[in-house]
């Protein structure tokens, strides 16, 4: 019961937290359920990107990613 308790909070600290007050998605003005589902997708993918290359701060990562589109794509990879 504790594990279940422990793994969801850590989903909501470090996605569902990061989504609303980083991204501001529950601020987002969409009318459209499948626009909102998308841009939701996109959002999950950016911070996994993020993740993976390195950045614990998703807004450093921002911050350093998003004047730098060669940075930006080397995630990518």
């Amino acid at each position: 019961m504790l594990a279940g308790f422990a793994t969801h909070w850590g989903i909501e600290n470090r996605l569902h937290w990061v989504k609303d007050v980083i991204f501001g998605e529950d601020a987002a003005p969409f009318n459209n359920y499948n626009a909102a589902t998308n841009w939701s997708i996109l959002r999950t993918i950016a911070i996994n990107l993020a993740r993976k290359g390195g950045y614990d701060s998703l807004t450093k990562a921002e911050r350093f990613l998003a004047h730098d589109i060669d940075k930006l794509f080397l995630l990518l990879e």
